[in-house]
């Protein structure tokens, strides 16, 4: 069965005498990957950059023969994928799981992510839990529409500035951060991202994986009587494409078209820039009737986690 230590040095496991994980060249499996996992999870394609090494990527080998791939290490697991005309492949899902047992912390859970529908099943019967999140993305084409503000509200972009570590942030974080904890507070979206205080609202990472169009046509929503920050849309990249990446009205303002407006002035301003507007939204989130009415298309709903729990203590 071979070794059962990991380690990135490592570039081949045996699973059984038939089957084995080899470790893959980035852009050979990225490739790949694009075309037998991606676009049956996202409904389009979206070109693979495996240039972060965060966790690594194996061809599945039977015999001398390329099946398919899964990105692995101890604890996680995500990405699998089969190459037609293959059908083994619950077989293989529980020797992947016997070697990940082998490798992980058995004190922690053993996750996997973004688990296509036709494989929901397959990791159940290999003893896999679902969580009970189910989300899928959505996207329209880039658009103009003619676009009236309510007078009573002032609208600006947001501005990115360096922190003296290096690091980009928006100028008015903290006002962001409770624009957004009073939006989300208590909804499915907090729940899932596990976020209660205002220390867990303060947008930390999307300044760092936006650009300057995408920022323009991001949006901040004051009232203007009492200057009170009542709505946000931020953008982000998310594979070279853009995305929404927080959309929130604080539930006082709710009722005024106003996610609608700022969706609407994204798509403006993407217009010529770039092709499509994309967003991941969970199910059941009252939003989504928002984004049906504005022209976005569903792709397929997936699991967003499964896991092995881990041991009881003895």
């Amino acid at each position: 069965m071979g070794l059962t230590e990991w380690s990135t040095d490592i570039l081949q496991y045996d699973l059984s005498d038939e089957y084995s994980i080899r470790k893959a060249d980035f852009a050979e499996w990225g490739l790949y990957c694009t075309v037998y996992y991606d676009m049956r999870y996202v409904g389009f394609f979206r070109e693979e950059e495996f240039s972060s090494s965060k966790i690594s990527a194996y061809w599945i080998y039977k015999g001398e023969s390329k099946i398919g791939g899964v990105r692995m290490e101890p604890n996680r697991m995500y990405h699998l994928f089969f190459v037609p005309p293959f059908q083994q492949c619950f077989e293989v899902l529980k020797l992947l799981k016997q070697k990940l047992l082998q490798w992980s912390d058995r004190t922690k859970r053993i996750l996997t992510f973004e688990i296509l529908p036709d494989q929901v099943d397959l990791y159940a019967r290999a003893g896999f839990w679902p969580v009970e999140f189910r989300c899928r993305w959505m996207q329209r084409p880039t658009d103009h529409f003619e676009i009236e503000w309510d007078s009573r509200v002032t609208v600006k972009s947001p501005e990115i500035i360096e922190s003296e570590t290096g690091n980009r942030k928006y100028v008015n974080e903290d006002e962001i951060a409770q624009c957004d904890l009073e939006s989300f507070a208590g909804s499915l979206e907090a729940t899932r991202r596990k976020h209660t205080t205002l220390a867990d609202f303060i947008p930390s990472d999307d300044p760092n994986y936006t650009n300057e169009i995408l920022t323009q046509a991001s949006t901040l929503v004051y009232d203007k009587e009492t200057g009170q920050l009542i709505a946000n849309c931020r953008l982000c990249l998310q594979d070279n494409q853009a995305a929404v990446y927080s959309i929130g009205v604080r539930p006082a303002y709710r009722g005024r078209g106003l996610a609608t407006l700022m969706l609407q002035r994204a798509l403006n301003a993407l217009k010529g820039q770039y092709p499509v507007l994309r967003l991941y939204v969970m199910q059941g989130n009252d939003a989504e009737s928002v984004y049906l009415n504005l022209g976005f298309i569903p792709g397929v709903q997936e699991i967003q986690t499964m896991y092995i729990p881990e041991d009881e203590p003895q």
